[in-house]
């Protein structure tokens, strides 16, 4: 049975806006369709619809991952510190 396509709206619908939002962040397709049960084909369009580059993020490129290295940076730190002087 055939559905008919629906209207994006990242504010109407929970997974067009998670889609978008991890994205943002740099998560693979793979990932997005594990969390929002968007098909490839659709996360790929909302994305571009919402003008989200993943690279972007994973270059350091985006204003979402310079805040993402600052904000996480003292969480993480402290745990990679132990891991590293783990391998000696």
């Amino acid at each position: 049975m055939m559905t008919t396509p629906r209207r994006v709206d990242f504010f109407k619908y929970e997974e067009d806006y998670e889609c978008a939002f991890l994205g943002a962040l740099g998560f693979s397709t793979r990932f997005i369709c594990s969390q929002t049960k968007l098909s490839p084909g659709k996360i790929t369009y909302r994305l571009k619809k919402a003008h989200v580059r993943r690279m972007d993020y994973r270059d350091g490129y985006s204003e979402i991952s310079s805040i993402m290295r600052k904000k996480m940076r003292p969480v993480i730190s402290p745990e990679l510190t132990r891991e590293l002087k783990g391998l000696k």
